[in-house]
């Protein structure tokens, strides 16, 4: 296809049309549920917790240890988990300036259509966009085939490659897979071509370097933290039994919808990975080869696992782009005639216009912008040092109750016990006066959430602060009962009036303002009056008394 400036003028201008819409996305879509976990995970590396150490987790640190310098410059307030998300945008600009490069040497506008097709895939992009390990080890593995698709290449540039696999492995243990599977496929060449050119490294000491480099460096932070075993442990060990026992679902079953979602980008694809293999044989030791392993290589590592995520796509889908930009210019120079030429360019600018419509469905339903009204108003209710408990690190910035400071499916099944005798203990002794609701308390032991709906009252349908409620016998007017202060602090009856049709006493002294100060600990409790029920509740940050809210609807926590 000969190609104009003018279409490739066009072509950027869509590109940066792309970007602004992909940066909006970023800061106004809904957050999923995972988020708020890498965030707070984020948050106490800034503190100075080492993950593995002293938190549960068992996904490799770098996101986070990337991110922890945003909660040093911009301070605790969770709503700061926007510039987490903006932040975000790096990796995403990343890997579209790697499928650039990596189509560069097939032209000018193959190498525009690449992050061109990518950032309007909106399978792609609702991730991509996210908080997530999976975006950034997407970015450094496609930033290492770029690195080694440069021509020529270098000793900078076979560095530069070698330390970003080991990046995209610290980045997230799915990884090693297909970046170990290209790295055979490079050591594989050197010992056939016995360093004799052309090789598909250009520096194999300086590519061997680079990896020594990043993993020294990945090394030492684990023996200055004095992290090893709780590394190996964790991320290995438990996590292999994780997968054993996880109760998974096919690959297909988020694969699909993708492909019924795009399928125009996957059929493109194809068509651009046919092309592309048919010249293989005759020029097997180019940068394409790489390419081309990393098809497999990354949707392996989708499939085999036991709870394929669509998140976990995002690799394979960026290394589809370069042969889906292939694929459209395949297509275009087999019509010759000028009417079918023109029929094909409008045909790949009504695809255009149909995905990025898609991709602006993703925030339909307001967004995050009630996500952020919770925010706010975690901010307002506690400070930094308030303990917060969620099974899901939904408060971002708020220390946590407990060591497994999320659970996921696996763990509430085979931590039933501990959960449900040690976690109320737990959150008696920390302190803890706030909860956050999610998509898993549901699945949390009975005893657990029989001592949650027992302790926390519902400030609106996401936010639970700590208190009792009490109702009082009709017959006699008489309640004896105890309340457990979980901490000294203040606390207020609500309603107030329950103090002028009554008395209540509290270890044996009568409360007469609805605001009251109470030392940690149970204290007795009598009422005697006309209430049919009053609360008993924390008194927030702010000091502003509340009314609880129960059935109120929630709006924070979700899927995806």
């Amino acid at each position: 296809m000969t190609e104009s400036r003018a279409w490739r003028w066009g072509l950027g201008v869509v590109l940066g049309v792309l970007a602004l819409q992909a940066a909006r996305l970023a800061l106004h879509k809904a957050f999923s549920i995972d988020e708020f976990q890498y965030a707070h995970a984020a948050w106490l590396l800034a503190h100075g917790q080492v993950p593995y150490r002293d938190f549960f987790e068992v996904h490799f640190p770098l996101v986070y240890q990337l991110l922890a310098p945003l909660f040093w410059l911009l301070g605790d307030d969770p709503r700061n988990v926007l510039a987490l998300r903006a932040a975000m945008l790096a990796p995403l600009a990343g890997t579209c300036v790697s499928v650039f490069l990596l189509n560069r040497r097939e032209g000018r506008s193959a190498a525009l259509l690449a992050p061109v097709l990518l950032l309007c895939s909106p399978g792609f992009l609702h991730f991509a966009t996210e908080v997530r390990p999976d975006a950034l080890t997407a970015a450094l593995f496609l930033g290492a085939l770029a690195a080694l698709a440069v021509q020529p290449g270098s000793a900078r540039s076979s560095f530069l490659a070698g330390a970003l696999l080991v990046a995209s492995a610290w980045g997230s243990q799915k990884a090693i897979f297909f970046g170990g599977l290209v790295t055979a496929v490079l050591l594989v060449d050197l010992l056939l071509r016995r360093g004799a050119p052309p090789a598909l490294v250009a520096a194999p000491r300086a590519f061997f370097v680079g990896i020594a480099s990043a993993t020294g460096v990945v090394a030492a932070y684990l023996t200055v933290t004095g992290s090893w075993s709780a590394w190996w442990r964790w991320c290995f060990v438990w996590a292999s039994e994780h997968q054993r026992h996880y109760p998974g679902f096919s690959w297909r079953e988020y694969l699909v919808p993708a492909l019924g979602e795009q399928p125009a980008f996957f059929l493109l694809a194809a068509v651009g990975l046919v092309a592309t293999c048919r010249r293989l044989p005759r020029h097997s030791r180019t940068p394409d080869l790489l390419l081309v392993v990393a098809v497999p290589a990354t949707f392996g590592a989708y499939a085999l696992q036991r709870a394929p995520f669509p998140y976990s796509l995002l690799p394979f889908m960026a290394v589809l782009a370069p042969f889906a930009a292939r694929g459209v210019l395949w297509v275009l120079t087999t019509l010759r005639a000028p009417v079918g030429r023109t029929v094909g360019l409008a045909g790949l600018c009504g695809l255009l216009a149909v995905q990025v419509a898609q991709v602006e469905l993703l925030l339909d339903g307001g967004g995050n912008a009630r996500q952020r009204e919770v925010l706010a108003r975690i901010a307002a209710l506690t400070g930094p040092e308030d303990v917060v408990y969620d099974n899901s690190g939904g408060s971002v910035s708020r220390p946590h109750a407990h060591f497994y400071f999320y659970t996921d499916a696996y763990l509430r099944g085979s931590l039933a016990g501990l959960l449900s005798d040690e976690m109320p203990r737990v959150l008696v002794e920390r302190g803890c006066v706030l909860r956050v609701d999610d998509l898993r308390t549901s699945g949390l032991p009975v005893a657990l959430r029989r001592f949650l709906d027992a302790h926390y009252q519902p400030h609106d349908g996401d936010l639970y602060l700590w208190g009792q409620r009490y109702r009082v016998p009709g017959d006699s007017g008489v309640l004896e009962d105890h309340f457990l202060a979980v901490r000294t602090d203040r606390y207020f009856v609500q309603p107030a009036s329950a103090l002028d049709t009554g008395a209540l006493f509290i270890d044996g002294e009568r409360v007469t303002t609805p605001v009251l100060t109470l030392s940690r600990g149970e204290h007795s409790l009598r009422y005697e009056g006309r209430a049919d029920a009053f609360q008993l509740l924390w008194l927030p940050r702010d000091s502003k008394r509340w009314t609880p809210r129960p059935g109120a609807p929630s709006v924070y926590s979700r899927l995806f």
